[in-house]
């Protein structure tokens, strides 16, 4: 074989090689969500603690602008995020994105079925009270796979994070204290990581 072509399959190897290492790119993402979250629960802990000086209907105003908020903002995000970033066909990226997308469908298929549930009795499904086990379940796994396949250590550690806030958060679900036990576990397992992921984002192309 020719130095030409022995040179041209390292070249070739090597760029495959930076491809499955791209940074993954779904911090502004991760940074939005979490944030929302994070902010969400904290005021439903001031409501329902008594500490906000508003009635429980509020509560509902608050989730409402919260799902606006969340929807809004991350279609937002997406019509903006910049479509010649490098990596975004990297393997990493690609497995991050589809895990975090059939955890969405997971959630959004979750509450769609507790609130047709509450609709159709009148009252506030118990529900809406445990999502909060499985909501940080799903940033944990999705955290877990997309750190793996990314070979990000820190990003399985936020996985990890999330996961054991499972159980605490179900030791102490009939208390206030589960609301602000969640927005701590969303900021550790979902706003940080996003924050670092924004950090180590490229800036254009290369």
């Amino acid at each position: 074989m020719s130095r030409t072509a022995t040179d041209d399959l390292a070249y070739v190897r090597s760029l495959a090689e930076a491809g499955a290492q791209a940074p993954l790119l779904g911090g502004r993402f991760l940074v939005w969500w979490g944030g929302l979250v994070t902010a969400a629960y904290l005021g439903h802990y001031l409501i329902i603690s008594g500490i906000a000086g508003v009635g429980p209907e509020m509560l509902g105003i608050l989730w409402t602008v919260f799902i606006v908020l969340g929807l809004g903002g991350y279609f937002a995000l997406s019509k903006a995020f910049p479509r010649d970033k490098p990596g975004q066909s990297s393997e990493g990226n690609r497995v991050s994105a589809t895990v975090w997308m059939a955890s969405g469908f997971v959630l959004g298929s979750f509450f769609f079925g507790v609130t047709a549930k509450s609709f159709m009795s009148g009252a506030a499904s118990s529900g809406f009270t445990w999502s909060i086990p499985l909501v940080l379940g799903v940033y944990g796994i999705s955290q877990l796979v997309s750190g793996e396949i990314a070979k990000v250590g820190w990003l399985k550690i936020a996985g990890y994070i999330a996961i054991a806030f499972v159980g605490l958060t179900v030791l102490i679900i009939d208390t206030a204290e589960l609301y602000i036990a969640a927005a701590f576990a969303a900021a550790l397992s979902v706003l940080l990581p996003g924050i670092l992921m924004l950090r180590q984002e490229p800036s254009g192309v290369v």
